[in-house]
């Protein structure tokens, strides 16, 4: 019987220099060691898989399971998940050499750092009540409601939505503030994105180095004991630079984003 086709899964590049070692599972199901190919002072990391389809959950986690692992100990820049080519010679000669001027450039720029994650979420009965409570106007119409009969309240109720939803909207403006001010110092760089859940409260990325993540993750306790019961925070990494890593060959959000 022959053997099936082969092809090289791309991970994400790292300096060329760089040994760091990857042990975690590789895309494909297979126990394929990660590796690299070199080119003009900028790495892929890579794995051989075979050709076809993969099989999505199983090797979105073995895709960021490498990522992570990488991360941990060096700096890399991610690719985007499913980035399947014909062979190392392929991955040399289509992606590393029309683009190592930048991937260089890339990973001078985000050397020694990682992403910090950081997600806040309400609790949404306490989020409505406490709505309820400090805005008069939600309360009035909330109470004058209460008091007619739910078919002559239709436009009414309509309005109370917008009216609950502004509230909300401003005070998720508030907490993404005051999240991103508490860890400004803390930060090369930070990025907020809309919250991905009817109860997210906030979604920031930050870029940290290496050296200040314990700092970093101080910083965490101190906000989460301020917050107290009022926003649950969701703290992950260290990650890689998935929100920093900007170009059309390094489009990978992460698991997190």
């Amino acid at each position: 019987m022959m053997d099936a086709p082969r092809a090289t899964y791309v991970y994400g590049v790292v300096a060329a220099g760089d040994s760091t070692e990857i042990h975690a599972a590789s895309v494909g199901g297979e126990k394929a060691q990660v590796r690299r190919v070199v080119l003009d002072g900028v790495a892929a990391l890579v794995s051989e898989v075979p050709q076809g389809a993969l099989v999505a959950a199983r090797d979105l986690r073995a895709h960021w399971g490498v990522l992570e692992e990488a991360a941990a100990r060096t700096t890399v820049l991610p690719v985007r998940l499913g980035t399947v080519m014909e062979s190392d010679t392929a991955v040399a000669d289509e992606f590393l050499a029309p683009n190592a001027e930048r991937l260089a450039a890339l990973l001078a720029e985000l050397e020694g750092k990682v992403q910090l994650n950081v997600k806040g979420f309400y609790d949404e009965e306490r989020l409505l009540r406490e709505v309820v409570q400090e805005a008069p106007q939600v309360a009035r119409m909330r109470r004058r409601l209460q008091t007619l009969p739910e078919a002559a309240t239709y436009y009414d109720r309509i309005r109370l939505g917008e009216l609950v939803s502004a509230e909300i909207d401003r005070r998720r403006a508030r907490d993404a503030e005051l999240v991103m001010g508490w860890f400004e110092l803390l930060a090369e760089a930070a990025r907020a994105e809309p919250p991905t859940t009817r109860t997210g409260a906030v979604n920031a990325a930050f870029l940290v180095r290496r050296d200040r993540v314990d700092d970093f993750s101080a910083a965490v306790e101190r906000l989460i004991a301020e917050l107290g019961d009022r926003m649950r925070i969701r703290y992950v990494g260290p990650l890689p630079p998935y929100s920093f890593a900007d170009g059309d060959v390094l489009v990978e959000t992460g698991p997190w984003g």
